[in-house]
C-alpha cells in the first residue's frame, strides 16, 4: 500500500521496485492511496510505470493528513500482511521473499523489518541503518531498544493486518514520530523479527515531509510528546531509565541538527531547534546530566548570533 500526497517522479521509482520485486497479482495487492492531491496527476504518474493497470489507484477528495491516510491504506488492504511504502522510498531485490520467510518461520510475530539504506535526493548514500543483530530472527530485549529511539525506517517494515487490528492504528496527533510510536506499541505486545540484509531504501531530501518538519521545528515537540507516550507502555522497572536514555539521545540529535543548520545558513531553523532543547533536558534526572548539552547549546547560541550578524 503506497500512501501518497502530491507525489512526484519518485513515486515511479517506488512503484517500479514493487512491480519488479513483488509477488504475482493473485498473491499481492498493490494500491496507491492518495490523500487529496491537487497539483499532482497521480493517475498519470502511476500509469507511466504501470501500463498493464495492475496497480489500484484510490483517489480521495478529502485530505486526512499523514497518519489518517496511513490508516486508510491499512483499512483498504485486503492481504494478511501490510507493507506501507512511502512515495519517496523503494525496496530492493529479495525484500518480499525475505519478509514472507519471516512470517512463515515465526507466525506469532507482530511485525518484521530489515536493515535499510538511507539516501539523499540524488541517490547518494547517506548511511546504512545500524545492524540490530547478525542473523535473521526474533529480536531479544527489543522493547527497551526501540523505545529509546527510532531504529526502523517505515519502508523496511511489514506488519500483519491482525497486528494493526490488535494494537490500533497510527496516531493522528503525531506528525513526525507516529511510526516510531507504532513500533514501540507493537513491541510492547508482540515479538518482532529482524533481517540484517539491506533490502529497503529510505530517501531523505529537501522536499520531504520530514525535512519540512525539521526546518520549522515541529519535530522536537512531537518527539517530546512521543517519549511520554512510549513511556506509558513500558514496564515500570525500566520506564525511567529508557525515558532518560531517549531524552539524552534526542537532545544530542537536536544539538547535531542545530550545528548543521548553522553551517548551512539556516539560522531561523537553528534557533527554533535550540529553543526546544531545554524541554528535552528536563526529562533528565540530575542537573549534572544537563550541564554538558547546555554548555554545547550555549556555544551554538553564540555561534548563531555571530553568524546572523555577519549575514546582516
Amino acid at each position: 500500500m503506497l500512501p501518497t500526497f502530491e507525489p512526484d517522479a519518485a513515486l515511479e521509482r517506488a512503484l517500479d521496485s514493487v512491480l519488479t520485486h513483488g509477488l504475482p497479482p493473485e498473491e499481492m495487492q498493490i494500491a496507491v492511496v492518495d490523500d487529496g492531491s491537487r497539483s499532482a496527476d497521480v493517475r498519470s504518474l502511476v500509469r507511466r510505470i504501470d501500463r498493464r493497470g495492475r496497480v489500484e489507484i484510490l483517489l480521495h477528495r478529502q485530505r486526512l493528513g499523514l497518519g489518517r491516510n496511513w490508516n486508510r491504506a491499512i483499512t483498504l488492504a485486503r492481504g494478511e500482511l501490510v507493507h506501507l511504502l512511502h512515495q519517496d522510498d523503494y525496496v530492493l531485490p529479495g525484500f518480499y521473499d525475505r519478509m514472507d520467510r519471516a512470517f512463515r518461520a515465526a507466525p506469532a510475530i507482530g511485525m518484521a523489518f530489515c536493515r535499510s539504506r538511507i539516501v539523499d535526493g540524488g541517490e547518494r548514500l547517506i548511511k546504512t541503518a545500524s545492524r540490530q543483530q547478525w542473523t535473521a530472527g526474533v529480536l531479544a530485549n527489543w522493547l527497551p531498544r526501540i523505545a529509546e529511539r527510532q531504529r526502523v525506517q517505515t519502508p523496511a517494515a511489514v506488519v500483519p493486518r491482525a497486528t494493526y487490528e490488535r494494537v490500533g492504528g497510527f496516531r493522528s496527533d503525531l506528525c513526525q514520530a507516529l511510526d516510531w510510536e507504532m513500533w514501540v506499541r507493537i513491541a510492547a505486545r508482540c515479538p518482532v523479527w529482524y533481517d540484517p540484509q539491506v533490502l529497503a531504501v529510505y530517501r531523505r531530501h529537501g522536499r520531504s515531509e520530514s525535512t519540512r518538519l525539521l526546518s520549522n521545528g515541529a519535530v522536537w515537540p512531537d518527539l517530546i510528546h512521543t517519549i511520554a507516550i512510549n513511556s506509558g507502555v513500558l514496564p515500570e522497572e525500566i520506564r525511567g531509565r529508557v525515558r532518560q536514555a531517549s531524552a539524552r539521545w534526542y537532545a544530542g540529535s537536536a544539538i547535531r541538527t542545530a550545528e548543521k543548520q548553522i553551517a548551512c545558513g539556516e539560522f531561523e531553523a537553528a534557533g527554533t531547534t535550540l529553543q526546544h532543547l531545554p524541554r528535552l533536558l528536563e526529562l533528565l534526572p540530575r542537573s549534572g546530566d544537563r550541564s554538558l548539552p547546555l554548555r554545547r547549546a550555549g556555544i551554538l547560541q553564540d555561534r548563531l548570533r555571530t553568524a546572523r550578524r555577519r549575514a546582516a
